[in-house]
């Protein structure tokens, strides 16, 4: 064929200017206005466009369609593909074949789709890479690769050692997916990592939904999901108007687990609330524990603060405290609205209850027995005693266990010395039995004499009914997934409130 000529069926055509096109006469409607049938693997229509000249380009192309409807169709019979997605015999409707530096297919416009792929049970768009990117979806403002189906997947993406689908934007979102009742975006791996997401200065992965969960993570033998940092916080929940940023649930075991090999387990903070409250929610007795510490070598809880009370119990209808094991108090120890007493057991199986005796001062004091003979008797103080009680102004107090009359006749910081009266008849027994009572003031501590004392009010109890009614307590809507997909298990997003566990285990545990 040459110029002016029409082009030849069949043969190659070359022409450099305008020519004619040898085709039959058109009628009907949704008629071709040319067909082109190429013979066994071979090509139906080739064009090609060359450039104006080394390193110049020209916007001249190869093939072109314009319509109001499909400017270029492509449609191809064939092919076989494995269940995994792999094409092992390819045959297609359009295909986009380029060199170093250009671009196989290329979309552009301006209000519309660039490229649309639909398929009502196949693959809309699909694109393969074996080193490369499979499809590379830009937009400036827009969405940069579109994909949908009726009954399959929108737009799937295979890749050998790079990406199966990337996408880039400048100010939109590089890859969007979204379903009106399956899944949006769905990664599946076999042996590697279903989905990655990776910021070099914003989010990683970001979920967003309005009434259900906007991230969740399921797994039958492992971790639901798994937060790890090199240097910031491995998992953060932040809630604004609700009730937790992290919520645990567990029927069986532990809501919340926090494990640190040398640094802290869990840690809480709040500005101005509770840092952490545990509360066990089952109305029957010995059902759980609000909060349980244990320790092998180490405490098992420790309360402290800069300026209010550390550590506050209360009991509406039993014990406030119990200490199972010896107590120390390094400091004060006060009693309000209840004496101090020790209990005992008695014979008949019973406890009884002694009270402490109270002095408007703190004494110590200490008990002895001697025998006073010829009507002189001396008595030293214990050297221990006597290293904890001042000295001066002690009080002594005798009983004589004999028909004799006793009294003090001296005091020193050493001892005491005790006299006898005589008789009527002005003699003395030879011997005495006698016991004393030693009552002294402490040296190591001020305590001033009835010593006024500020009652502190108790401490702002924790509004627990508000808890009771949480909303992260209810039961929401099961998540569904995407039928088209391997369903995940059906679970409830924000399971019930569990069933506190028995005690026994635990009693055991710390007892053990």
């Amino acid at each position: 064929m040459a110029n002016g000529q029409p082009i030849l069926l069949g043969g190659v055509n070359f022409a450099t200017s305008p020519t004619g096109l040898a085709a039959t006469a058109i009628t009907g409607s949704n008629k071709q206005a040319f067909s082109v049938y190429g013979p066994a693997a071979g090509i139906g229509l080739f064009g090609t466009a060359l450039p104006l000249g080394p390193n110049l380009l020209s916007d001249d192309i190869g093939v072109f369609g314009k319509a109001q409807t499909i400017g270029v169709f492509g449609q191809a019979d064939g092919g076989i593909v494995e269940d995994n997605g792999n094409i092992l015999l390819a045959s297609a409707g359009v295909a986009g074949v380029s060199g170093t530096n250009g671009v196989g297919v290329h979309g552009s416009s301006t209000a519309g789709f660039g490229v649309l792929g639909q398929d009502s049970t196949g693959v809309g768009v699909q694109g393969n890479s074996t080193s490369g990117v499979g499809v590379v979806g830009q937009s400036v403002n827009a969405t940069g690769v579109s994909g949908r189906s009726g009954g399959s997947i929108g737009v799937a993406g295979s890749a050998q050692t790079a990406q199966g689908v990337f996408g880039t934007s400048v100010s939109s979102a590089g890859v969007a997916g979204k379903s009106t009742s399956g899944s949006g975006v769905h990664g599946r791996s076999a042996g590697g990592i279903g989905v990655v997401g990776d910021s070099a200065e914003s989010i990683g992965v970001y979920g967003s939904a309005k009434s259900q969960p906007g991230v969740r993570g399921d797994s039958d033998s492992n971790h639901g999901v798994l937060g790890m940092s090199a240097s910031g916080i491995g998992v953060m929940g932040w809630s604004t108007q609700g009730k937790s940023g992290v919520f645990g649930y567990s029927p069986n075991n532990s809501g919340l687990h926090g494990l640190s090999v040398d640094g802290v387990g869990l840690v809480a903070e709040s500005s101005t609330g509770s840092g952490v409250i545990g509360w066990q929610t089952a109305n029957q007795s010995g059902a759980g524990v609000g909060v349980a510490g244990i320790a092998e070598t180490g405490i098992g809880v420790i309360a402290f603060s800069r300026s209010n009370v550390s550590l506050y119990a209360k009991s509406s209808g039993n014990l406030a405290a119990r200490f199972d094991g010896a107590v120390e108090v390094h400091g004060s120890f006060k009693v309000i609205g209840g004496p101090k007493a020790a209990v005992v057991p008695h014979r008949d199986g019973s406890h009884r209850q002694l009270y402490c005796m109270e002095s408007p001062e703190s004494w110590f004091e200490d008990f002895g027995e001697t025998v006073v003979k010829n009507g002189i008797g001396k008595v030293k103080l214990d050297r221990d005693f006597a290293a904890l009680i001042s000295t001066t102004g002690y009080q002594v107090f005798l009983t004589s266990y004999d028909a004799a009359t006793l009294y003090v006749f001296k005091r020193t910081r050493e001892g005491f010395e005790i006299r006898a009266m005589t008789d009527a008849d002005g003699t003395t027994p030879k011997t005495i039995r006698c016991g004393y009572r030693i009552v002294a003031r402490r040296k190591d501590i001020k305590a001033p004499r009835l010593a006024k004392v500020r009652v502190s009010a108790a401490p702002r109890q924790l509004p627990l009914p508000k808890l009771q009614k949480s909303k992260a307590m209810a039961v929401v809507r099961k998540v569904t997934v995407d039928s088209a997909l391997p369903k995940l298990r059906e679970a409830k997003a924000v399971p019930p409130v569990p069933k506190a566990p028995r005690i026994e285990p635990l009693k055991r545990q710390l007892e053990s």
